[in-house]
């Protein structure tokens, strides 16, 4: 699997990537629809995270990374986007993730597909 998309580095610091990755994932759904994106976590530091967003179906306009992702091993969690906090601090009970593709709907649900 190919995700193509645009990229940009957010800062994991006292959990500031939540307020930053929803602004830039707001500025991208004012143009295709929040129900039209998702998003692609990756390569974590110490303080940062690589976010990725591209389309569902088709490719972004002005993308500037493809990254290549695994077929099969995907584990799948739903919930409440104002409970994503405590959605990843479940999911990281279990270990760190190698890759996440987040998804969001206009009705606050959130569908997450990770991968360690």
């Amino acid at each position: 699997m190919e995700f193509k998309g645009i990229s940009k580095t957010f800062s994991t610091v006292g959990d500031k990537q939540y307020e930053t990755i929803g602004a830039f994932r707001d500025e991208l759904s004012g143009i295709y629809g929040r129900e039209r994106l998702r998003g692609l976590g990756y390569h974590w530091t110490d303080t940062s995270i690589e976010y990725v967003i591209g389309l569902i179906d088709g490719e972004i306009e002005g993308w500037n990374v493809s990254v290549p992702l695994p077929d099969t091993g995907w584990e799948h969690v739903c919930g409440r986007t104002e409970q994503l906090g405590e959605i990843y601090g479940n999911i990281y009970k279990d270990g760190p993730l190698k890759y996440e593709i987040e998804m969001f709907d206009e009705a606050g649900n959130c569908r997450i597909a990770l991968y360690r």
